[in-house]
């Protein structure tokens, strides 16, 4: 039967399975651009070797990834401690809703040179503006669960 904590078990596990493929990714990024470099069209605003250009910006939103799932591994540590609707959880979502605008802006520069780079740029922005939104909720629920703390 599944139940809370196996979701919960399996959610951790998968949290850092993704952390494993970022780190596997890292050392072949340089070989993996040099390979979309030269087979892809030059279709953007800019012209010219996107190599260097898709490497800052893929290890930049590598980074942005990394931190974003050491917010999420937090944010399933407090959740598994039954500490739901505190402010580190608010801060957890802010922080992921950060990263994800960040690798956003990150995709969207290398957009300039290859036009293909808007689509996981907007994935991510919208990725991001969903996590706000949850943030905001979070954030009242915390609110609330203070004041009913208090209330006799």
């Amino acid at each position: 039967m599944w139940t809370k904590t196996k979701s919960l078990f399996l959610s951790r596990i998968l949290t850092f399975a993704a952390g494993g493929v970022f780190l596997i990714l890292t050392f072949f990024v340089p070989a993996l651009v040099k390979y979309y470099e030269s087979a892809s069209a030059a279709v953007g605003l800019l012209k010219g070797s996107i190599f260097i250009p898709m490497c800052v910006g893929l290890y930049t939103a590598e980074l942005f990834g990394f931190i974003a799932l050491w917010s999420l591994n937090r944010l399933l540590v407090n959740i598994g401690r039954e500490n739901v609707f505190i402010k580190e959880n608010v801060s957890c979502l802010r922080s992921i809703s950060w990263m994800c605008m960040l690798a956003a802006c990150s995709f969207a520069v290398m957009a300039l040179w290859r036009i293909i780079f808007i689509l996981p740029a907007l994935f991510a922005a919208m990725l991001g503006l969903i996590l706000r939104v949850l943030k905001n909720v979070f954030e009242k629920a915390v609110k609330i669960k203070s004041e009913n703390d208090f209330t006799i």
